[in-house]
């Protein structure tokens, strides 16, 4: 897992088919997360948070996760400094298709999801976040280019070494839901798009990275032809 996108060798049709497959699942999980009503994943958490706190703007989840997205691309230039390499900036290709996918879920794909009793809305928040859990394993197993919360992770992983990738991934997802908590506090004075779910999600989804990897990374390997661990 420690190594940087475009660092895959050979097969690109295959990688790109398991890049594209992984965001459509990240997708799915984060439009799930927020029919779960329980506080979106970390990784949208702010992008929720926005479009709750100011609605007015008229950008909808996805549009919010395509700004912040470049945020992101700008605190790893920051971070990398000459090790940012310049085809990493089509990481804003990935999160507008990103953002583009989780709005078609939330519209389209998830319109009958309805959450009627506490007990249902945690189910489909464990199950968002196994599902976000797996399309980020795909996603990072393909070699090539993340989205910009991923290069996040991954550019800190980079500098920062002996600390497991699942580890980095927590702490960035809870730093996320906190931040997403201080807006949400000081714009409307309570919180919405981030509550319990979130913070379950910033433990979990980590978790279940390293889970599915130890589950099925063998298998993305083989087929895309990759003999040693990522």
């Amino acid at each position: 897992m420690g190594q940087l996108p475009f660092q895959g060798e050979g097969r690109y049709a295959r990688r790109l088919a398991v890049l594209g497959i992984g965001l459509t699942i990240m997708s799915f999980g984060i439009a799930m997360s927020k029919k779960a009503l329980l506080g979106t994943a970390p990784v949208s958490c702010i992008p929720a948070t926005m479009t709750d706190c100011f609605p007015e703007w008229g950008l909808t989840i996805g549009d919010w996760t395509i700004v912040f997205n470049l945020v992101l691309v700008g605190i790893q230039v920051l971070i990398l400094r000459k090790d940012f390499l310049p085809i990493q900036v089509l990481q804003i290709a990935l999160a507008i298709f990103l953002g583009k996918m989780t709005d078609l879920c939330m519209d389209y794909l998830l319109f009958f999801m309805d959450a009627t009793s506490y007990l249902e809305q945690w189910m489909f928040c464990i199950l968002s976040c196994a599902i976000l859990g797996f399309g980020v394993m795909m996603e990072i197993r393909a070699k090539l280019l993340v989205v910009p919360g991923d290069g996040l992770v991954l550019s800190i992983f980079a500098k920062v070494k002996n600390i497991p990738f699942s580890r980095v991934k927590v702490s960035c997802d809870a730093t996320m839901v906190v931040t997403a908590c201080a807006i949400s506090l000081l714009a409307v004075g309570f919180l919405t798009g981030a509550r319990e779910g979130s913070i379950f999600a910033a433990i979990a989804v980590g978790n279940f990275i390293a889970l599915h990897r130890k589950l099925f990374g063998g298998y993305i390997d083989r087929f895309l032809g990759d003999d040693q661990d990522a």
